[in-house]
């Protein structure tokens, strides 16, 4: 046993939760170090029963990857804590739950796991309490450079079917191919996970442990039910194997069942004869098990069990409120003394086994329905008053209290915004229905905010438009804003999906209601409205509300502060007042430096200004500017004018670089835009100037070098016969050169001919 407290093994890995957590599920409650018992392997009373087999097996692995995939009760966590043991090189441990199925808390458990092993810069996990971590750019690429440093390591990420998003399995694929020569990551999970493992097995990358390699033979059996006090006879033994198929749980369960029935191990010979007739799958044999272990408890075990098992860790505090028991400390020491499917995992925290709490649920529903949903409301309110806003929303959805729990998400979701935890919020929203959402206009309002602006379009677009249709008044907001108007005005105004004159009438009503200076709304309001006046030819005033946003974005809200400087770069170049818009620029761009906000649509304006200096400068960095919006564009919800004005800027700076394919590309982009959008403001005449001069030079570039010879002797007195003689052409030749000249400059003669190249430069103006 390696106990040294605080390392990399057998310690507390990390913190204890956050201190001076609110006491209400308001919006600064969020998770910035994950607690103490989900960085360290639950510890059973009793000695673990030795797998010699699976250890040997598990030591000679060299894959990266070990998959321990089986279902609920095979003994997964005892396998992958006893190779912990085992193992001579440093190890970390997480034990995922529901709340890790988000990029931001999963990099959080990951880094306070691995820190004690990789040793990771200081700035590393402040980077994830940042407004919109910024994960692709920082956060992974020095994850990666700190453990591809450190020494041969073991990994388990235990319960990880927990994750269920692309993005958080992103991040384990990114660890994995992370992992220095003699590390690896071991997964515990009831379902395979989504790595490609047909193609990791083909490279010898993966190796995998079933249910079937999980069961205990005879000789592993007998020990752990001797382990347990119940050494049985030889036909006892048989019977337990056979019913159980060496299923751990099921062996463990047979041996309580047996205890409860009053046949221990002085029971008798025939001891095991009312296991021979058991039969069914796991689930059912695990029921009926389960059951037997139930009854043969005292009343006040099994209402203390019941009761407690609506909880998803069996804290002291936490069960005294759902029992409203004062010796309920003393009993879950009891219950884990006797080993009676409660696991210890620290800090005094307990859970009971996946299987038991299962069944423990679906009895209490059984006999008491209602019983189990004021169970739920009192541990929500517990939650709730301890800033646990997570199991106080599950819990108030258990207890079908939708109210509370659309309330505490309506409150809630800005603090989880601005600590990047946008996907927890989008996993609370997914616990309600369609209808509930749209009843109440303000988790509308929270499911438009939210939804789009993360990448899936489909949701976003239909969250933003119900959100920018539902019905509201002027109540007050419980995201913070003035009112509930006001958040949509807003709402809509950001993503003027309307056009432009509609998108100014919002931000004008956002900014006439959001007028308290100081506050990140304000900020907001003022930012729209500078950017609403802008595209609608209001360049003065354009500029004194994005002015205001940079004061107070500066103070409350440094997204908004990023989009205002971004805009008002744009502003300046749009000018010729490059030295201003380089300054504008430097600025956000260090704002981004210094707080890294990773809402695509903030970062926007600064990369579009950036393009257009590098253009002016003939900088090569444009590529790499335009394949980042372009990025940002494809994986957006998208802002119909935001995704205009990026297509105008880029076409014209690439067209003033000489990419004419690229900047036909954005023209095209531009032109299909306006089709369907009504009202763009300036950016109707601009991408029409940029469509023409796209056109124009690719007339230019498609006259071949010999009907640019015919061209320039066009505005002579020459017949087609002197300007062959001229060319040492014929006058056929001639003739199809005139022909090509006037489809390429669209024109029908040689005097339009003539006009039209000296508008576009190809001729001298007379």
């Amino acid at each position: 046993m390696r106990d040294a407290p605080g390392g990399a093994r057998r310690g507390d890995h990390g913190g204890s939760p956050a201190a001076g957590a609110a006491r209400t599920p308001g919006r600064d409650h969020l998770r910035t170090q994950p607690p103490s018992a989900k960085l360290s392997p639950p510890r059973p009373h009793l000695p673990l029963v030795a797998r010699r087999a699976l250890l040997e097996t598990l030591a000679a692995c060299a894959a990266p990857l070990i998959v321990v995939s089986a279902p609920a009760g095979a003994g997964k966590t005892i396998c992958l804590l006893e190779w912990v043991d085992a193992d001579t090189r440093p190890a970390a441990w997480v034990t995922l739950d529901a709340a890790d199925d988000d990029r931001v808390v999963f990099l959080t458990s990951l880094v306070h796991a691995l820190d004690p092993i990789a040793a990771f810069e200081p700035g590393l996990p402040r980077l994830l309490q940042l407004p919109s971590p910024p994960v692709e750019e920082q956060v992974l690429p020095r994850l990666a450079e700190a453990l591809g440093r450190a020494t041969p390591f073991l990994l388990v990420l235990d319960d990880a079917h927990h994750l269920r998003s692309t993005a958080c399995w992103a991040v384990v694929r990114a660890l994995l191919d992370a992992l220095p020569l003699g590390a690896q990551v071991a997964l515990g999970t009831r379902q395979d996970p989504p790595l490609r493992l047909a193609a990791l097995r083909a490279r010898g990358d993966v190796f995998e442990i079933r249910g079937g390699d999980l069961a205990f033979d005879r000789d592993e059996a007998s020990a752990l039910l001797t382990e347990h006090g119940d050494a049985v006879d030889g036909a006892t033994l048989d019977a337990v194997l056979a019913a159980t198929e060496g299923w751990a749980a099921g062996l463990y369960l047979a041996t309580l069942a047996g205890r409860a029935r009053g046949q221990g191990p002085d029971a008798g010979p025939d001891a095991g004869a009312w296991l021979r007739d058991l039969h069914g799958d796991q689930r059912e044999i695990a029921e009926y098990l389960a059951a037997e272990v139930l009854e043969g408890q005292s009343g006040d075990v099994q209402d203390f069990l019941l009761r407690t098992s609506v909880l998803e860790q069996a804290g002291t505090t936490a069960c005294r409120a759902v029992t409203g028991r004062d010796d309920a400390h003393e009993m879950l020491a009891r219950l884990a003394g006797e080993n009676l499917f409660v696991v210890p995992l620290g800090g005094g925290a307990y859970r009971y086994h996946h299987l038991f709490a299962e069944f423990l649920r679906a009895e209490l529903r059984r006999r008491a329905p209602d019983e189990e949903r004021r169970l739920h409301l009192a541990a929500a309110d517990w939650y709730c008053a301890n800033g646990d806003v997570d199991q106080a929303v599950h819990h108030w959805m258990a207890g079908d209290d939708t109210d509370r729990a659309a309330g505490a998400v309506s409150a809630a979701w800005p603090g989880m915004w601005n600590r990047g935890q946008a996907e927890t919020v989008r996993r609370w929203l997914q616990a309600f229905t369609d209808e509930q959402i749209l009843g109440r206009p303000a988790l509308t309002l929270c499911a438009g905010w939210v939804l789009t602006a993360l990448s899936d379009v489909r949701s976003g677009r239909r969250w933003g438009q119900a959100a920018c249709s539902a019905r509201v008044g002027d109540e007050p907001s419980p995201d913070g804003a003035v009112s509930l108007r006001s958040s949509q005005a807003l709402l809509r105004a950001n993503l003027g999906l309307d056009g432009v004159g509609r998108m100014r009438a919002d931000a004008e009503l956002a900014a006439e209601i959001e007028s308290r200076p100081g506050t990140s709304w304000h900020a907001d309001a003022q930012g729209a409205l500078g950017v609403a006046r802008w595209l609608s030819g209001a360049g003065k005033h354009a500029e004194a509300a994005l002015r205001r946003s940079v004061r107070e974005g500066e103070v409350s809200n440094p997204s908004a502060q990023l989009g205002a400087l971004g805009t008002l770069a744009i502003v300046a170049a749009d000018r010729g007042e490059w030295g201003a818009a380089r300054d504008l620029t430097d600025r956000a761009a260090a704002l981004l430096e210094e707080r890294p906000i990773g809402t695509r649509r903030r970062s926007l304006p600064m990369l579009l200004a950036r393009a257009r200096l590098l253009a002016h400068d003939g900088d090569p960095g444009l590529a790499q500017i335009e394949a980042r919006v372009a990025r940002a564009l494809d994986s957006m919800v998208p802002h119909p004018w935001l995704t205009l004005l990026s297509s105008v800027i880029l076409g014209e700076a690439t067209l003033e670089r000489g990419d004419v394919a690229a900047a036909q590309g954005w023209a095209r982009r531009a032109a299909e835009l306006l089709r369907h959008y009504p009202d763009p403001g300036i950016l109707g005449p601009r991408a029409e100037r940029l469509r023409k001069a796209v056109e124009d030079v690719s007339c230019t570039d498609a006259l071949t070098s010999a009907e640019r010879r015919v061209l320039e002797l066009l505005p002579t007195h020459m017949n087609e016969v002197q300007i062959g003689e001229q060319l040492f052409v014929t006058r056929n030749t001639v003739k199809s050169h005139l022909r090509a000249i006037y489809r390429k400059l669209q024109v029908a003669s040689r005097d339009e001919a003539v006009a039209r190249a000296r508008e576009l430069g190809l001729l001298k103006k007379a």
